[in-house]
């Protein structure tokens, strides 16, 4: 359960749900929202070109409609705030069609990526009812995709809103990864201690503090002497990482009310996890006195130390070491007023997320995981700027009971899964899993400012900026919960939205300890 810290969290979400629901209900009767849909970015002739907003027959701030233009009505009610802006309508591809390229991914930690992303899109046309709501009909993609450090990931996709013209929205991902690039620094609160490193491996000289994670890596790579048991010399190069290989599925259902804006979901994650790690494992070693220099690489190739997973494993700190079945039975609560999915311009995004595993249903594990989240979008300036989003979101999860060491990192939303803190979707400064803890928070802020665009027959192509700022940090409980002691990132991105719903994702981020460059698809929310 929740202690009262995350009673608060839960609260806010509540005050921003009947907030906007306020809001809704005093702006955006069917005519009015049409109005303020359309976007002074459009030249006099665009505007002239845009069709006329359709008649209502809905009360308040839900539109039924009977199109002028020859579309089908909709079968049950849509709130207006879901409608796509008029300036997307306007650009929205008709039909089916696909995007894909090569995948040229970077990831520090993972190494340069290669591979191909194919999407297949289905919009249908403007007498479809759903055109001007949905980003898509259905979306299918598929991924192949390996890294140059020897990790794999692939990924196939289907999403269906509305599907069959019903209220029900279908979500189906299967997945296939196999990483020994994974880092591991614990489980709680001493892992947001500052990384700190002894030069050359040698515990008898000066222990250097506030490391950066390129200098605590590299002072593990020389050899020193080793422990009782193991061998003369031993190197703790990979003392922090470990390999996970994991397929799994996930599965999705979800039926919307109110117009739309609130979805009930329930799903279910099928999934084994096998666990190697890297304890005596040959590995090519510094010499403390000569480095990488002089010595044949025979004389520096020494065992691998003991990992840190192996030793709190041995400690009792930890379960899982040996993987196992993990299978999970998900419920979800949303309220939804964004009117694009993958680009919003406007509206808000809140989502309470429940998943329970048990041995009852073919779970090596007993544990729960409680999420709450929060995202706005708000574009400030709509009569000046194309596109100018203030973009925000705060995340809180807590995991309960006796829960594997890696399922501490997962946090299930119900757009897609998040992971650790630190890397691509959270803390973008920090390295992939940094920070693990039975308690996790972390919020991004973005301004996303459209400078350019480009339209070629078959595709369009926008290019947006995309300063950020992340923050984060967890606890060992609940009841420990403050504002103090948050790790911090800022940086520089790059989007191309391509076809409006496929985002080229480009970020430069820093931290008081890294560095990093990403390269993928899609906001990180």
């Amino acid at each position: 359960m929740f202690t009262k810290y995350s009673s608060h969290m839960i609260s806010v979400l509540a005050i921003c749900f009947f907030a906007s629901h306020r809001l809704l209900g005093q702006a955006v009767t069917p005519n009015q929202n049409k109005a303020k849909g359309t976007n002074s970015a459009l030249t006099s002739k665009d505007k002239n070109t845009v069709d006329q907003p359709p008649q209502s027959k809905g009360k308040g701030n839900i539109l039924k409609t009977i199109e002028d233009d020859g579309s089908d009505p909709l079968p049950f009610e849509i709130n207006v705030s879901k409608r796509l802006t008029d300036y997307d309508i306007k650009r929205k591809k008709v039909g089916s069609f696909f995007t894909g390229l090569p995948l040229l991914n970077s990831d520090p930690n993972n190494g340069i990526g290669y591979g191909v992303r194919v999407f297949y899109f289905q919009n249908k046309d403007p007498k479809d009812p759903f055109f001007e709501y949905t980003p898509y009909r259905y979306r299918v993609f598929g991924q192949y995709f390996r890294t140059t450090l020897n990790a794999q990931n692939h990924w196939a996709s289907f999403d269906a809103p509305y599907i069959f013209d019903t209220q029900w929205r279908i979500r189906a991902d299967f997945l296939y990864e196999r990483n020994p690039n994974f880092l591991y620094f614990g489980v709680g609160e001493d892992t947001l201690l500052p990384l700190s490193y002894h030069q050359n491996n040698d515990e008898s000289r000066p222990l250097v503090q506030n490391a950066t994670f390129s200098e605590y890596m590299d002072a593990g790579l020389f050899k020193r002497p080793g422990d009782a048991g193991q061998a003369p010399f031993v190197s703790d190069s990979k003392y922090n990482r470990y390999e996970m290989e994991n397929p799994n599925a996930n599965l999705s259902s979800e039926r919307s009310f109110f117009g739309g804006i609130v979805r009930l979901v329930a799903g279910t994650r099928l999934s084994r996890q096998i666990i190697r790690t890297f304890d005596g494992q040959s590995t090519l070693a510094k010499d403390p006195i000569f480095g990488d220099q002089f010595l044949p690489d025979i004389a520096n190739t020494v065992p691998n130390g003991t990992t840190l997973l192996t030793e709190e494993a041995r400690a009792g700190k930890i379960r899982g070491i040996n993987g196992g079945n993990l299978n999970t039975i998900r419920a979800g609560l949303v309220y939804d007023t964004r009117d694009f999915e993958p680009d919003p311009n406007s509206g808000i995004f809140l989502e309470t997320t429940h998943e329970r595993s048990m041995k009852s249903i073919g779970s090596e594990y007993e544990f729960n995981r409680n999420l709450a989240s929060g995202r706005f979008f708000y574009s400030p300036a709509p009569n000046v700027f194309k596109k100018l989003v203030v973009a925000g979101r705060a995340t809180v999860v807590q995991t309960n009971g006796d829960a594997p060491f890696y399922e501490y990192r997962n946090m299930w939303g119900t757009e897609g899964n998040q992971v650790g803190l630190g890397g691509r979707t959270t803390l973008r400064g920090y390295k992939q899993d940094r920070f693990l803890g039975q308690v996790m928070g972390f919020g991004n802020l973005e301004l996303r400012w459209k400078f350019a665009s480009l339209a070629t027959e078959k595709s369009t192509f926008d290019f947006q900026l995309v300063p950020f700022v992340d923050f984060g940090r967890v606890w060992d409980g609940a009841e420990r919960m403050n504002l103090k002691d948050y790790k911090y990132s800022h940086g520089l991105g790059f989007r191309i939205p391509w076809n409006q719903s496929t985002i080229i994702y480009i970020d430069y981020a820093v931290s008081r300890e890294d560095r990093q460059l990403f390269a993928n698809f899609q906001h990180i929310f």
